[in-house]
């Protein structure tokens, strides 16, 4: 079971058990009812409301702020993977494990990770000959996405 980060709780907000949540995806995860993990335990969001860049968010058993002070600085997980993607949108952790292959079907290597920087994305490419080599996740580079793996458009240097 593949665990996904969504956010991390950075401090408690007022005295009803609610929590600060800075959100780390671009899907709407924090909804009433929905499943979360925060420190290894499963809890249900009872509500959300947004302040800011923030959620506030309760959970179902945590009605108090001395119940939620336990926690703060943890971040949340869930185990559910976003359903509705975009034309060249990708859910990153999926593009782990995926073969890379040059233009011309070239085995290049497996990705390993994904790097996220200011710039963009980077994929951090095991290769065949097991050397790192990081690919920028921009369309001048990368192709072709599919499930069955990457296609690269290699330039001098690049690997």
């Amino acid at each position: 079971m593949m665990l996904y980060s969504i956010g991390k709780i950075v401090t408690t907000h007022g005295i009803k058990g609610e929590v600060k949540v800075l959100p780390d995806t671009d899907f709407n995860r924090f909804v009433k009812g929905a499943v979360v993990i925060v420190n290894g335990k499963e809890l249900t969001i009872n509500t959300v409301r947004t302040q800011n860049e923030y959620f506030l968010v309760s959970f179902e058993g945590y009605p108090t702020l001395t119940e939620v002070e336990t926690l703060r600085g943890f971040e949340v997980f869930t185990k559910e993977e976003p359903t509705e993607l975009g034309e060249n949108e990708y859910h990153l952790p999926a593009l782990i494990g995926l073969p890379v292959y040059t233009m011309d079907n070239t085995l290049v290597g497996e990705v390993d990770s994904v790097l996220e920087l200011p710039q963009g994305h980077l994929l951090r490419v095991l290769t065949t000959e097991k050397k790192k080599v990081l690919i920028p996740f921009v369309k001048e580079f990368i192709k072709t996405v599919s499930d069955d793996g990457i296609w690269i458009d290699v330039i001098e240097g690049l690997l």
